[in-house]
């Protein structure tokens, strides 16, 4: 027994390096946690010099998926869509809430196929856009393909809208969320730099699974396909501009814009179903590297670095408060939070029944 615990504590210290702040004189991707271990997250090099750990959207070295990511998290601006942005969720808060740690790799999934729905909306919604905007040609069946286009379209937008609600009510039930609070938006970015598994140092004395194995040779691969998805989504983007001027100029029919659109839309699901992949096996692994003594803000950081935090400093986490039948008010968070990020109140939250709790390995697709 305490063997196992020296080993979990090993793991949650080699995974944590990620927290670490990284040193001036040193590039990104190696910096020295205070065990002596090497960062989880590797930032991308530049030649300029060595990189600083500054949020996606300042950072001097933008690959095509921190580009795009950056994009695809900005809230929609029509009004509208002000509803689906009403109660800001950030990961720590949605990990502390259940008061249940060995819920833990069922949430952060279900929080990253979040994620994935409101991208989805997103795209879909400038797809519906920007058809609206394309003017029809000199040719009598223009106006008809784009009318079909834009009905594909906005058909893809309701079909996405109802993906979300129903992963919206999938976290909501895991987190145990008020009933009568708004569906959930994920604050929390995915992760979508390189992650540094340090297999052999966590499992150097101690067995591994299939599964496990399999995710450490896995990782590299998921991470090489998000970058392709998005330098896709960069290609398509611009072949969309390309054929719109063309066809505006009468260079090209109508039914260029179409394809570049359709294009365009496979690249951008595909590199949200990338990226929600690539999180999901994170979760995972670390879910298996340490045990249920590493407390939720430790758990957080090792999936994507810097969590934004949502109460204050030095609060008793929920599951504290929770035992003593007591409820806690979270504050604004410390980092760049989202306007409007109101301070929740987390109820008292009953313990599962025997039987409900999901075993550890399992993967929400």
């Amino acid at each position: 027994m305490v063997h196992a615990l020296r080993l979990s504590c090993v793991a949650a210290a080699v995974l944590a390096g990620c927290c670490a702040a990284a040193r001036a004189d040193e590039p990104a991707g190696k910096d020295i946690a205070a065990d002596g271990t090497v960062s989880v997250i590797v930032e991308p090099s530049t030649s300029e010099g060595p990189a600083r750990r500054l949020p996606a959207e300042t950072s001097p070295v933008a690959t095509p998926a921190l580009q795009l990511l950056a994009e695809t998290v900005e809230p929609l601006e029509a009004r509208a869509a002000e509803s689906l942005y009403a109660r800001p969720l950030p990961l720590l808060e949605a990990l502390e809430r259940s008061g249940d740690r060995s819920r833990r790799l069922w949430i952060t999934q279900a929080y990253w196929k979040v994620w994935a729905g409101f991208a989805l909306v997103r795209h879909r919604t400038a797809a519906v856009d920007r058809l609206e905007l394309v003017a029809p040609g000199a040719a009598d069946h223009d106006r008809a393909a784009l009318d079909a286009a834009a009905a594909v379209a906005r058909a893809e937008l309701a079909d996405a809208r109802t993906d979300l609600i129903a992963a919206q009510q999938e976290l909501v039930d895991l987190v145990r969320l008020p009933i009568g609070e708004p569906l959930p938006w994920p604050v929390d970015r995915p992760l979508v730099a390189p992650y540094q598994t340090h297999f052999d140092t966590i499992f150097a004395t101690r067995a591994a699974t299939g599964r496990v194995r399999a995710i450490n040779r896995m990782l590299p691969g998921r991470h090489e396909a998000v970058e392709a998805r998005a330098a896709a989504v960069a290609a398509t983007d611009e072949t969309f501009d390309r054929a719109e001027a063309d066809h505006a100029k009468g260079l090209q029919p109508v039914e260029a814009v179409v394809a570049a659109q359709a294009a365009l839309a496979a690249q951008q699901r595909e590199f949200v179903q990338a990226v929600k992949a690539y999180n999901c096996d994170i979760a995972e692994y670390v879910m298996s590297a340490v045990d249920l003594s590493v407390p939720d803000d430790r758990f957080a950081a090792m999936l994507i670095g810097t969590p934004i935090a949502w109460r204050q400093q030095g609060a008793a986490p929920p599951s504290a408060v929770i035992a003593a039948g007591a409820t806690v008010e979270g504050a604004v968070p410390a980092q760049a939070a989202p306007p409007g990020l109101a301070p929740p109140v987390v109820p008292p939250v009953p313990v599962p029944p025997p039987g409900l709790v999901p075993p550890p390995g399992r993967v929400i697709p």
